[in-house]
């Protein structure tokens, strides 16, 4: 090829992405002996969990800001304490309502009954089953987050065994069979509706169906919204419970970085990728913008599947079947995030949340400004028609400050924001850039009803919205976990029915972003599969430490 200057080294793996899940299956790949390089488009690595100067003296992510669910294999291998992570965690996170009340969503069952008596004592008496109930159903979930999903067309061996594994758990946990049926099948409204009977409560429980999503609450299939973390920790052995990472969310990818190096595998920031090379049906390495191509016998992707596929790999070598398939893949980003720079602590405008001066408990927490389940529902729908939701749309926010003075200036703060029911397509031809402005006082307004004088604390503000999100991190849609997380996007059907094992319909290309299974958040399980298959190929191709004389 004309102007193509060829690496000097042939890679047995190339990483496309140093996020979190690129970042953990390139350890694991360097670990099992492949020559491995991961390529960074940025200058730092972390993906979408970093941490960036967004004006003088402030620092926060412009996009994960919490590590939650990261799993214990992921911390030993890696050494992560050992290097240097450390997490503090958050405090029960606070819902505040637009009438005044509020709802802290206690870790501990007891507790949290205690809490949700307080709006209705037969819902505080249903909580303990309710919790009981999604915790059992977890610890079946939570295993098959570390289990590739089979091809259903049951094409190959390790098919078979995929199928007997999952047989054998239903099974085993076959009592539960319709329970689970349910959680998979109802909408959070239906599931939480049949369970208690206050409207604090619900909206409490089930905001979370609509987080990076365009589905309302009323959907079918958004119950199973509600067992994500809870799975996700029985998985992994990770922390239910979110918390701040020490230095900012950025600090777990560089410590990730140097596992990778010291594994043997190398990390390259500054690099992006043009596209894939294929050969006779088969990755054969990357060819980057400047140039450069670099050879590979394997190639994995943390990008999204539609930036990897129809991007990086072009429709020309794909299936048109499959490529119309992923094109129905929902990736659509539905929140705006907002970090703002404050010369000073708001504080709630509620008495009795407040205890004197400084610091207070929903400092140290995540707080959720949320409505009801028919609101939600509400701003999902104009959301999906193209409408910036207006009416009190859910707000997320925290001030990582509170643990970390180190992220701002003496005495200063920072608080971060997400904003949902904020479409990525808006209608009659408007353009986010022409009304990011007016959407960012908006939601500031909003936090003033419940932070008086917060806008006066104000000294600078970073917002991106969806199409930013998509800019600033090569994300399809801006979609936060690269596509929706309903039930018809999970397991065997993410990205694509029948391409669900990490591997491609290019040879010898896997995938190992959020855009696979389990889905999104800083689990770490997907780069954790991924790269497991790929030492599997690697075997049967005799790469690594399995060719002869190496």
């Amino acid at each position: 090829m004309s102007g193509v200057t060829p690496s000097d080294r042939q890679y047995d793996a190339v990483v496309i992405g140093g996020g979190h899940n690129g970042l953990v299956a390139a350890f694991y790949l360097a670990r099992g002996g492949l020559r491995t390089l991961v390529l960074e488009r940025r200058e730092m690595v972390g993906g979408m969990a970093v941490t960036e100067e967004f004006a003088p003296g402030f620092r926060a992510s412009p996009g994960a800001y919490v590590l939650a669910m990261l799993g214990d294999h992921i911390w030993r291998d890696m050494r992560l304490a050992e290097r240097g992570l450390h997490v503090d965690e958050c405090g029960p996170s606070l819902n505040v309502y637009p009438s005044g009340a509020h709802f802290w969503m206690e870790e501990h069952a007891v507790d949290a009954s205690r809490e949700v008596g307080r709006f209705s004592k037969k819902d505080g008496a249903a909580y303990a089953k309710f919790d009981e109930e999604l915790t059992r159903i977890a610890r079946w979930f939570g295993p098959l987050f570390g289990l590739t999903p089979p091809d259903l067309r049951m094409r190959s061996a390790a098919d078979w065994g995929r199928m007997a594994r999952l047989g054998g758990t239903a099974l085993k946990n076959r009592k539960l069979l319709l329970d689970v049926y349910q959680l998979m099948m109802a909408s959070s409204a239906t599931y939480l509706d049949e369970r208690f009977e206050s409207e604090e409560v619900k909206a409490g429980l089930g905001w979370f169906s609509i987080n990076d999503s365009v589905s309302g609450p009323s959907t079918p299939g958004t119950a199973y919204t509600l067992l994500h973390e809870y799975a996700s920790s029985e998985a992994g052995g990770g922390v239910r419970k979110w918390g701040f990472v020490r230095g900012g969310i950025g600090t777990l990818g560089r410590l990730m970085s140097d596992a990778v190096r010291e594994a043997g595998g190398e990390v390259r920031t500054g690099v992006p990728v043009e596209r894939v090379i294929v050969r006779g049906g088969q990755a054969a390495g990357v060819l980057l913008v400047s140039g450069e191509e670099i050879g590979a016998r394997l190639v994995v992707s943390n990008a999204d599947p539609k930036t990897t596929m129809l991007g990086l790999v072009g429709e020309a070598d794909l299936d048109p079947g499959f490529c119309n398939a992923l094109k129905t893949f929902i990736t659509d980003g539905t929140s705006i995030k907002v970090n703002l720079a404050l010369s000073a602590l708001p504080k709630l405008a509620f008495p009795a949340l407040n205890d004197g001066d400084g610091v207070q408990d929903y400092h140290r927490s995540i707080i959720e400004l949320t409505s009801s389940i028919r609101q939600m529902d509400l701003n999902q729908a104009e959301a999906r028609a193209g409408i910036p939701a207006r009416d009190h749309p859910h707000v997320e926010c925290c001030f990582p400050t509170v643990f970390d003075p180190s992220l701002a200036p003496e005495g200063k703060h920072i608080m971060t924001i997400d904003m949902n029911s904020q479409p990525y397509t808006l209608r009659d031809g408007s353009h986010w850039d022409e009304i990011i402005g007016d959407v960012a006082d908006r939601c500031v307004k909003q936090l003033c009803d419940c932070f008086p004088g917060l806008d006066g604390m104000v000294e600078h503000r970073q917002v991106l919205s969806p199409l930013d999100m998509e800019r600033l991190f090569n994300a399809t849609g801006g979609h936060a976990l690269h596509g929706d997380m309903g039930d018809h996007q999970m397991f065997v059907m993410r990205p694509v029915r029948g391409w669900a094992s990490y591997r491609m319909p290019v040879r010898n290309l896997y995938l190992c972003g959020a855009g696979t299974h389990p889905g999104g958040g800083i689990s770490g399980a997907n780069g954790t599969n991924c790269a497991g298959e790929v030492l599997r190929d690697a075997r049967r191709m005799k790469l690594g430490p399995w060719v002869s004389g190496r």
